[in-house]
């Protein structure tokens, strides 16, 4: 009996144990997922102030008060809300609205629904209209991403490499004449030119790595090395072949100078340093917003990791190189026998959008060697 009850006692501390572990585990990841799968992570935990929610859209405001509802299980009515937060891993609706209460809330929850509907009504009486025909859930994922997923502090160059390696064509292909001749003059801008241009002081000025020394008139090509020199040269040939000799016109009335900003690309190098370019793009919609400022080698290369995660075996030497080194990546299948098949939604949506972002930047795709 006594050697019954001590087995049966052991059973039950390995169950608690393992229960422990797995608890722990759980928080972990919910701990660690809230920083990209919740509009307001902290909703239940904090009050949110006016001024931080005064960025918010009405369809971000609507989505953000029903957020808090969602996470006590909450089912919903409405078609477009539904859609959106099944889509969330975090949702488990099972109330349905007609059995929900409001004393479910905290005193954190009851309050931050009381602050985003004021200010969604506000902005539009009767607040955000839910299901018109063709809603997007693109607005609520760029927000996410534009607030909680800020960009590397390379991302401010439009040509993060141009002391190190020669520029090529793929590098400029789908930039403006702005941004060309704003590339160009980055280069002395790194070596703290000053501008007589008022357009490109303003640009500079609002770089947090420019530091504006040296007069026009006191600046010495000579302090360029032998890639910046031969990547102006490259790059005002480039903006020469744009504009019929003339080249990019500096300070005309209403110049923009955040437009240079738009299609600007992350620092590849710094990209695909890490095990993943898109960790997640398996679980979830790449947003435009994510993939507009890559270049289309990385395009490329995300696009390729989707199938790669799914052990497909790779033609290119480049990518070759670039998976083989990748703890996680099997290669099993070859090119012939894949099948995109395999895809969930998620990857088949996200490989088209890396696709379309590739093609649309450099006409043919990134060439793999």
């Amino acid at each position: 009996m006594k050697t019954l009850l001590k087995q049966l006692s052991g059973i039950l501390l390995l169950l608690a144990v393992g229960f422990s572990v797995f608890l722990a585990g759980n928080i972990q990841v919910k701990a660690e997922a809230k920083a990209y799968e919740y509009i307001l992570p902290e909703s239940d935990s904090r009050y949110y102030t006016e001024a931080e929610i005064s960025d918010m859209s009405l369809q971000v405001l609507c989505y953000a008060k029903n957020e808090i509802y969602a996470r006590h299980g909450r089912l919903f009515t409405s078609a477009e809300l539904s859609k959106y937060f099944k889509l969330q891993p975090w949702y488990y609706g099972h109330i349905s609205a007609s059995d929900f209460s409001d004393s479910i809330l905290n005193k954190y929850e009851s309050s931050n629904v009381q602050t985003i509907s004021d200010r969604e009504f506000s902005l539009q009486k009767g607040g955000y209209l839910l299901d018109q025909k063709g809603f997007s859930f693109a607005e609520i994922d760029n927000y996410i991403l534009k607030r909680y997923s800020p960009a590397p502090e390379n991302a401010t160059y439009i040509f993060p490499e141009s002391n190190t390696r020669y520029l090529n064509t793929q590098d400029i292909a789908s930039l403006s004449l702005q941004q060309i001749c704003y590339g160009k003059n980055e280069i002395y801008a790194r070596h703290g030119r000053k501008f007589d241009s008022k357009e490109l002081s303003d640009y500079f000025s609002s770089k947090t790595w420019y530091s504006g020394t040296i007069a026009p008139s006191n600046f010495d090509d000579n302090i360029l090395n032998a890639y910046e020199s031969a990547n102006i040269q490259f790059l005002t040939k480039r903006e020469k072949g744009l504009s019929n000799d003339k080249g990019y016109q500096l300070d005309q009335p209403g110049y923009n100078i955040y437009e240079a900003d738009t299609t600007s690309y992350y620092d590849d190098s710094i990209l695909l340093q890490n095990d993943y370019i898109f960790p997640d793009s398996n679980t979830r919609f790449l947003s435009d917003s994510e993939v507009q400022m890559l270049s289309p080698k990385v395009l490329c290369y995300a696009k390729n990791e989707i199938y790669a995660r799914r052990g497909r075996c790779f033609e290119s030497q480049e990518l070759v190189d670039y998976f083989y080194p990748k703890a996680w990546y099997n290669g099993y299948i070859n090119g012939k026998d894949f099948s995109t098949d395999i895809f969930n939604r998620y990857e088949a949506a996200n490989a088209k959008l890396l696709e379309d972002y590739e093609y649309t930047k450099l006409p043919g795709g990134y060439e793999l060697y």
